[in-house]
């Protein structure tokens, strides 16, 4: 069940009134906090107040002391007694207190923090490594023996690879984010920005090739993990945590952490395991990557195109003055200027179909269409009202669908004759075998299961047809395979499937 969301006291420090004079308060117990001074002096605050001049020279320690106490009642600050030595009874009846910056707005500060940076800093990058780090981080969890480890070490691997995932999404999400900001707009649509335009584009299709090179091997490494591993490893987390000691005897809660590690896992694979149903997140930050390529590839037209528009077309047009100079009459200026410029008073061209495909054959050469033209006056009548229809195609739909699925079986039967005793051979295709170029297809059939295999570690993958193989190199010399389009160079490669159902 969902936990009700109720009024944060604590942000009010950031909204209210006196905020002016809270935020730099906060600000300050934040930075000392940050530098393990964890309790602060009132009059330490009070100089560091006076010396940006938020506060007159004459606002008071009692009135900061207020200030505190507010504080204090909204979770911002606890404060302690000062146990140091007074020298005077006033000091002594003052309760001189101690304080310090809360859990909960520490994190609100340390996010406050972050907001007021992000105009100074790019705040994300596309690192192209970082698919190769979660990978190996995703290899050492599923295949290590996590009996011979100890918690720390577990804690260390968990940790890491969560850390990379929130990275990633983090740092993608902020520069895709920047890319497509007002300000990178701006930047755009200015000529300096042709300078940069191959670093943009190297950079984010790096990004891509790196991305496609290791997602499905992540993909399928975290469809192979048993489910029991991640519950050990899940396990040997909270008995890692349940050891911390605690002063105010806090009890750690088993049941609530073993949730939020499951939900993480759950997490990873969303983002890398692709569901019939549901599109993971991966193949979003690869959309995405693919729009900013466009983006940027766009801007960079239109820059070009508005400045050869601009070009001072000087030199042409004194080109053309020459060859209207050495035209013989006024029939050949003619016939220069429509080719120049065009028919001076064109007419639309209208065709009803085309009557070949061919290219050997010349415009000429194909029979005259005649096209009968309606006057546009008022006095003439058409003999028969012309309707419109729209031309029922299912027919030839369907003649279409079975010519695609007889050449989809004729290729399967091709394909099938090539297995001999549930192997394909390469060297029993190539150009020693003597048997006949084979089609393309076929070549792109081999080529896209070898693409399939080398994304597994076992070199195991599926036909287009559902059936199972696996790729073995059986030497080092290379085999040469006729195709009807050219010669293939490939390994000493063979297929080895499995038996047909």
């Amino acid at each position: 069940m969902t936990k009700q969301l109720e009024a944060v006291n604590t942000l009010k420090y950031a909204t209210v009134e006196n905020a002016y004079r809270y935020r730099p308060i906060m600000r300050f117990l934040f930075e000392q906090y940050e530098k393990f001074r964890y309790y602060n002096k009132t009059e330490e605050i009070l100089a560091y107040l006076k010396s940006l001049n938020i506060v007159e020279v004459d606002f008071s320690e009692e009135q900061l002391y207020q200030d505190m106490k507010t504080l204090e009642s909204w979770d911002c600050v606890i404060s302690r007694q000062d146990k140091e030595m007074v020298y005077t009874i006033e000091d002594f009846k003052k309760k001189r207190l101690k304080f310090q910056i809360t859990p909960l707005a520490y994190e609100i500060e340390n996010t406050l923090k972050k907001l007021d940076e992000l105009d100074e800093v790019l705040t994300g990058a596309l690192e192209s490594k970082e698919f190769d780090r979660i990978l190996k981080d995703i290899e050492v969890i599923a295949y290590s023996n996590i009996e011979n480890e100890t918690n720390e070490v577990i804690y260390d691997r968990w940790i890491t690879l969560m850390r990379r995932l929130e990275n990633l999404k983090r740092n993608a999400a902020n520069y895709l984010s920047h890319i497509k900001s007002d300000k990178a707009e701006q930047l755009f649509k200015t000529e300096e920005f042709l300078l940069y335009k191959e670093k943009f584009t190297d950079y984010l299709s790096k990004f891509i090739l790196s991305m496609k090179k290791t997602r499905y091997k992540i993909s399928r490494t975290l469809t192979d993990i048993d489910i029991s591993v991640i519950d050990s490893y899940i396990e040997r987390l909270i008995e890692y945590f349940s050891t911390i000691p605690t002063i105010d005897g806090t009890r750690f809660n088993a049941d609530k952490n073993r949730r939020i590690y499951k939900e993480k896992w759950m997490e990873l694979q969303n983002w890398f395991v692709k569901k019939p149903d549901i599109e993971c997140d991966v193949d979003v930050l690869l959309q995405e990557t693919d729009k900013s390529i466009q983006l940027i590839s766009r801007y960079a037209l239109q820059l070009t195109e508005m400045k050869n528009n601009a070009r001072n077309r000087k030199e042409d047009y004194r080109k053309l003055a020459s060859m209207f100079l050495h035209c013989e009459d006024v029939n050949k200026a003619h016939e220069l200027a429509a080719c120049c410029f065009g028919l001076s008073y064109s007419r639309h061209i209208f065709g009803i179909q085309k009557v070949t495909d061919t290219k050997d054959e010349e415009i000429w050469e194909q029979e005259i269409q005649i096209i009968d033209t309606v006057p546009k006056n008022r006095t003439y009548e058409r003999s028969k009202r012309i309707k419109s229809y729209v031309k029922d195609k299912k027919k030839e739909k369907e003649e279409m669908k079975n010519v695609i699925f007889e050449q989809m079986e004729k290729e399967k039967e091709i394909i099938q004759a090539l297995i001999i005793n549930n192997q394909i051979l390469m060297k029993d295709l190539g150009l020693k075998s003597k048997k006949q170029p084979i089609e393309k297809f076929v070549r792109k059939a081999i080529l896209d299961w070898i693409a399939k295999s080398v994304q597994d570690k076992t070199f195991t993958a599926r036909t287009q047809y559902g059936r199972k193989f696996t790729l073995q190199k059986k030497s080092t010399e290379n085999i040469e395979l006729r195709c009807v389009d050219g010669i293939l160079i490939l390994p000493d490669i063979a297929f080895h499937f499995e038996e047909a159902k």
